[in-house]
């Protein structure tokens, strides 16, 4: 990710942008150098500089009683994200309190397009569930990249995984051997029977449909909705053990 980029995540505008890249390649300046150098107007300039001043990204001083501005080192940025998110987390229950108030529907996400499918994944990484229930496919390994390694992720975060799979499938020839190691139970069941092109992942009060096909995912939250959808999976596992395929 470019420095543009991560200076506009932190709030900066485009200008804000320009003006402190060039305050950060001049140091102690004047407003007018530091418009030339951003290529900027002068009076634009003004404003954005008294901007960032009261944000406190960059000082205000009188040089031979002229106007100079300096800005403030770049670790500044750092402090600055590290002092909100820990006040965000102080602030944290009082918002998941009033996020939670409202919550007597359940309640529907849905994703398309690119991020779709990684959506869900980060979010059952970001609940940190004690064990998630998957139906899988061999769609995953087709659509990403090796670089991602959600397993070693959900490893890391010590969740567990209990995986239902079509025989001859890369999860029942590659993985279902490292299950110890991947902290997985996997079952292998006739591919004829069964061989999904979507994959559903049951975790904490949540239901997540990946369709891979469409490039598209849902998670649904519900209580009610997860407990059924739980219940099934138990049945389904208690069949799929009574139909088992061993490794090859």
């Amino acid at each position: 990710m470019s420095i543009i980029n991560i200076l506009q995540q932190l709030g900066f505008s485009k200008n804000e942008v320009d003006i402190y890249l060039a305050s950060l390649e001049l140091g102690l300046s004047s407003a007018q150098d530091i418009a030339k150098k951003a290529t900027i107007k002068r009076t634009t300039a003004y404003s954005v500089l008294d901007s960032l001043v009261q944000r406190g990204f960059i000082g205000k001083t009188k040089v031979q009683r002229k106007t100079r501005f300096l800005v403030e080192p770049p670790d500044k940025l750092l402090f600055m994200v590290s002092n909100l998110q820990s006040q965000l987390s102080k602030l944290l229950p009082e918002l998941q309190a009033l996020y939670n108030a409202k919550q007597t529907k359940p309640k529907i996400t849905f994703y398309e397009g690119k991020g779709a499918i990684q959506n869900v994944y980060d979010d059952t990484l970001r609940e940190k569930p004690k064990e998630i229930l998957e139906w899988n496919t061999d769609k995953y390994f087709k659509y990403f990249p090796k670089e991602y390694n959600y397993i070693q992720k959900r490893m890391q975060l010590n969740i567990k995984a209990r995986r239902m799979a079509p025989s001859n499938s890369i999860w029942h020839k590659k993985h279902k051997p490292l299950d110890r190691v991947e902290l997985a139970e996997t079952v292998i069941v006739p591919g004829e029977r069964f061989s999904p092109e979507v994959e559903v992942n049951i975790y904490n009060n949540k239901v997540a449909f990946i369709n891979y096909v469409e490039k598209m995912s849902v998670i649904i939250e519900s209580p009610a909705i997860a407990k059924v959808m739980r219940q099934a999976y138990e049945l389904s596992w208690i069949g799929a053990k009574s139909v088992e395929v061993k490794t090859p």
